[in-house]
Parts: C-alpha cells; structure tokens; sequence
C-alpha cells in the first residue's frame, strides 16, 4: 500500500510532539530534590581532602585506612569545607575508654561550633570520670549542654556506635544504633543552658565536623545527603 507522504509526515509530528510531552511531565511530576537524593562519602579512604580543621591543628587528624582518626590532642573540629542546612548524616563512631568527642553540625567558621552551631555528644557515659558528675544533656546523644537524650542505647567504649541524624528547617532528629534519641524542634529552645546561646539563635546553615577532644576517637562510613 502507498503511502500518503503528508499523513506520515503529521503522523511522525503528532509522535515527537506526544513523545516531548510525556516526558515533560515526567520531568515536572518528579521530586525537586532528585538531583540531590544520593549519599555523598564525606570520606574518600585516601586523605584528608574535602576537610579542613577549625580551632585546632590538622596533625591531630589522619587517614587511616577506611577511617579517620583523631591521633593527639588539639586537633579542635575537622570540619567540612562545605556546609549543609537540610541533609542527613551517618556516621559510624568509637571512643576509648574515658574517651570525649562530638558530632558537630550546622556550625559556622568561627567560634566554638559546640555553642555557635550544634555539637552532638559522644562520650564514655560510665567512666568514672563522668559518671553522676555531668547534666543530662552532656552524655551521650545530648545536644551539648541544651537537650539531653530520650535513651542511651550506646554501646560500650572499644565499640563502634552509629549516628543517623536528620535536619529540615527547625527539626533535629538523631537516631543511636536505630533508636531514635532526639526529635527537637530547635525554634522552641528559646532559653540558653549553661549561659551559652539558646538553640533557637542558632544557624540553620552550617559546617559539619568531629571533634578532638584529647583521646584518640575513630570515625568511619560518613555520608550526607542534601534533602
């Protein structure tokens, strides 16, 4: 049968036009953070680019194999060179025995990112040192100093911990070893403890690090995604 060359010719228009129309609204019913749905290795197993150090020396901090570990004291916060406002964050932690550190976020580039941005504590809660002798919110799971935990699932110093930690706008989530420890609205923590300023004047953009806290402290598996 012959082919009219006018009616293939608006037959082949009417599939082009058809065909950029369903993809366009593929396009258009897709999430706005597609883009940015993949996890980031904040850690690329080799060294320590991508991270710079505040407060502190780089010397304390060193790639080890498929961790980066805190060697000596006075290393402050190895710090992101990027910062992130909603994201989340893994991160796999282990501390000594007495061992001190934190996970900072949402920090900005000057100032003691434990009060200016958040530091969520990670520490040896049943060292001897500590023990009965520290205000709820400075063990483990505390957002330093202003909200203490809803449980202490951590595990023993020498084992490894894991944080999952969730920021959208006003709201900080973390979970310890899959148990959630903090649901917190921060624009409701008006009031300052320990004289330091209130969550709620804190950024809701910033850096996110480890800190140094003079003991040797490992940290592996860290990701973040940008929601």
């Amino acid at each position: 049968m012959n082919r009219d060359p006018f009616v293939e010719r608006t037959m082949n228009r009417r599939i082009f036009f058809t065909g950029g129309a369903l993809l366009l609204a593929a396009v258009a019913a897709a999430p706005a953070s597609f883009a940015k749905d993949k996890w980031e290795k904040l850690y690329n197993g080799k060294d320590l680019s991508g991270w710079h150090v505040q407060n502190g020396k780089l010397e304390a901090w060193k790639a080890n194999g498929d961790m980066i570990s805190c060697v000596e004291p006075g290393g402050g916060w190895l710090t992101s060179d990027k910062e992130y406002g909603d994201f989340e964050l893994k991160i796999d932690w282990k501390i000594p025995p007495g061992g001190n550190s934190g996970l900072g976020i949402r920090y900005p580039g000057q100032g003691d990112p434990a009060h200016e941005g958040i530091e969520i504590q990670m520490l040896d809660d049943p060292a001897p040192e500590y023990k009965g002798k520290l205000v709820d919110a400075q063990y483990t799971g505390g957002l330093y100093y202003q909200v203490a935990p809803k449980a202490h699932p951590s595990k023993p110093a020498g084992e490894w911990n894991r944080y999952e930690v969730r920021c959208k706008g006003d709201r900080v989530q973390v979970k310890l070893n899959g148990v959630e420890i903090q649901d917190c609205d921060v624009s409701k923590e008006t009031v300052g403890k320990g004289g330091h300023k209130s969550l709620a004047e804190r950024p809701r953009k910033g850096f996110v690090g480890m800190q140094s806290h003079g003991h040797q402290v490992d940290f592996k598996n860290i990701e973040i995604r940008e929601l």
